[in-house]
């Protein structure tokens, strides 16, 4: 399972830290987050456990918790996009040792970003 390839919580837990240290003092992106991370860092982990096969995270579904409804109606368009997948590319080449589960997990977030891009330019045009 590709969470434990990643290394468990703890890489999961590291990887969204060193993350979001980047992301809060990028000027392309910060604009897009709120001032307290302490709630986007969790559901990132819960996200990024959730994604890998980790452990369940969630009780039940909950449409709040789908990636479209989260960032629906954030602003976000390409350059937001292409910043935010290459400062977490260079997060997991830093964060996680195993190449394969690092190519695995870029994989995944790179087709992640390209729907949310996608489901929040045809939320703006509408």
């Amino acid at each position: 399972m590709l969470y434990e390839e990643l290394g468990g919580h703890a890489t999961v837990e590291r990887l969204v830290q060193c993350f979001y240290d980047r992301v809060y003092e990028d000027d392309v992106l910060r604009p897009l987050f709120p001032p307290d991370r302490t709630h986007v860092e969790h559901a990132q982990i819960k996200f990024l456990t959730q994604l890998t096969g980790g452990p369940k995270q969630y009780d039940s579904y909950d449409p709040r918790l789908n990636l479209a409804m989260i960032h629906r109606l954030l602003p976000i368009q390409h350059t937001h996009a292409l910043r935010w997948i290459e400062l977490m590319t260079l997060t997991i080449k830093e964060t996680v040792p195993d190449p394969y589960a690092r190519d695995r997990l870029t994989e995944r977030l790179q087709i992640g970003a390209a729907n949310v891009l996608r489901i929040c330019e045809a939320h703006q045009s509408e």
